[in-house]
């Protein structure tokens, strides 16, 4: 991530849930780019991930729904330092994207 930051004056940057656990990483990413938290409810985290063909989450564990949910919120207050958070539960693709540009162009 430093070389990319170093070496690109704007970019898009799609980093993972994960990232936030990476305290080093996640602290430079806050204090170098405009982040954006792309939030969803668990419920869709997992259709979207299973719709891209993942059924990992999934096979063979019946509580997959109930650790998302765990993950997610222990992770909120990390996610929450983003610069702004776009709550794209219940949205299309497009409707996604359409509010996105709104605060990325603003």
């Amino acid at each position: 991530m430093e070389r990319v930051l170093e070496n690109h004056e704007q970019a898009v940057l799609s980093a993972g849930g994960g990232i936030v656990s990476e305290a080093e990483t996640y602290n430079l990413l806050l204090s170098h780019c405009f982040t954006v938290w792309i939030k969803a409810a668990p419920e869709e985290h997992m259709a979207r991930v299973v719709a891209q063909g993942d059924f990992r989450p999934m096979q063979d564990n019946k509580g997959a729904m109930e650790d998302l949910r765990n993950i997610l919120n222990a992770r909120e207050p990390l996610y929450s330092k983003a610069d702004v958070t776009v709550d794209t539960s219940g949205m299309s693709e497009q409707e996604s994207l359409s509010t996105l540009r709104r605060f990325v162009t603003a």
